[in-house]
C-alpha cells in the first residue's frame, strides 16, 4: 500500500510541475464591490496547525533569499523549518524536529569561484550546490524505545537550478546520528550512525501562485546499528498541499501524503486539513489599490 500511495502521489507531483504558471498580475482578486483579496501565497512563510488521520501537528515555516551587490547574478535560498511536530492523541504516538534547513546556493551561470595558487579561478557547473541539516528529531510511540535524532546533515547538488522556491530536485550524500532511548528506566538502547553511506533524493515543485505544492523524499543506505551492525535503511515520504479556501486571506488547504520507514516496517498514510495561523503575504499581492 506505502508503495502504490507513493506512486500516486510522484505522478500528482509531475502534473503539478507540468501546469501552466500564472501570470504574476493575476495574484490579486477584487471583489464585485472592489475589496481586494490575495490570490497567490507564500507556503514557506508561516504559522500553521494541521488537524489530520495522524493527528494534530503544527510548524513554523521560514524561507528567504540573500543576494550580493557585488554579485547580482548569486543568490542563497534559505528555507528553515522550526518545531515540526505531530501528535496522535487515539494511538499515543510522537513525532516532530526541533530544526530542519536547507541552503542552496545558485547562480545565474552555474559558477563557483576558487583561490588556486594565489590566483582566482572560476569554475563553471551545471547544478547548483547546497546542503540539508536536521537537528533534534523526535519519534516516540507505546511500547517501544524512543528515537532522538541528534543531527542529519547532507551535502546537495540541485538538478533544477531555480532561481526561486518553485522547484527542486537535489541528491547527496546524507550522514546521521541517531539514540534510542529505553523509557523504563531512562537509559541509552542503541546508537546508529551512517557515516555518509546513504544517499538523499528530493523532488519538489510549487505553483505559481502558491495554491499548489507538493515534495518527494526518499533516503537510502546503510547504517551502523549498536546492537545488530550494519543493516540497509529505507526511509521515504511524499506530500501534497493544495489551498481550497481562505478567511481574510489566511489559507485553508488539504494535506495528502505517505510515509515509510524499513526499519520499523510502517507506513503512514495520512490526510488532513492545515490552517495557516499566521501567514506572510505574497510580495506580489497588493491590496492597496494606491500601489499598484
Amino acid at each position: 500500500m506505502g508503495t502504490a500511495a507513493t506512486a500516486l502521489i510522484a505522478s500528482a507531483l509531475v502534473a503539478l510541475a507540468t501546469t501552466t504558471t500564472r501570470a504574476e498580475d493575476q495574484c490579486t482578486g477584487v471583489t464585485d464591490d472592489g475589496r481586494r483579496f490575495a490570490a497567490c501565497f507564500d507556503p514557506g512563510n508561516r504559522l500553521s496547525l494541521t488537524v489530520g488521520t495522524d493527528g494534530i501537528g503544527g510548524q513554523i515555516a521560514l524561507r528567504h533569499l540573500i543576494r550580493f551587490e557585488d554579485d547580482p547574478d548569486l543568490v542563497w535560498k534559505m528555507e528553515h523549518t522550526l518545531l515540526d511536530a505531530t501528535h496522535a492523541g487515539f494511538t499515543d504516538r510522537f513525532s516532530g524536529v526541533l530544526y530542519r534547513g536547507r541552503y542552496l546556493r545558485h547562480a545565474r551561470d552555474g559558477h563557483l569561484v576558487l583561490p588556486l595558487f594565489g590566483d582566482a579561478r572560476k569554475i563553471f557547473l551545471p547544478f547548483d550546490i547546497g546542503a540539508l541539516t536536521e537537528v533534534g528529531t523526535v519519534h516516540w510511540q507505546p511500547d517501544a524505545t524512543a528515537t532522538i535524532g541528534v543531527i542529519k546533515t547532507a551535502a546537495l547538488v540541485d538538478l533544477a537550478r531555480s532561481r526561486n522556491f518553485r522547484s527542486l530536485l537535489a541528491v547527496g550524500p546524507v550522514a546521521r546520528w541517531e539514540v534510542s532511548l529505553d523509557r523504563h528506566p531512562i537509559a541509552i538502547a542503541e546508537h546508529t550512525v551512517a557515516p555518509f553511506t546513504a544517499g538523499l533524493l528530493v523532488f519538489k515543485v510549487e505553483s505559481a501562485s502558491g495554491l499548489s505544492w507538493g515534495q518527494l523524499r526518499v533516503e537510502a543506505g546503510t547504517a551502523w546499528h549498536g546492537r545488530t551492525g550494519w543493516k540497509p535503511d529505507i526511509n521515504s515520504q511524499a506530500t501534497i498541499e493544495r489551498i481550497v479556501l481562505a478567511m481574510n486571506d489566511h489559507p485553508i488547504s488539504l494535506v495528502a501524503g505517505v510515509h515509510h520507514d524499513s526499519l520499523t516496517q510502517e507506513t503512514i498514510v495520512r490526510i488532513g486539513i492545515r490552517i495557516a495561523i499566521v501567514q506572510h503575504p505574497d510580495q506580489r499581492v497588493t491590496l492597496d489599490p494606491l500601489n499598484r
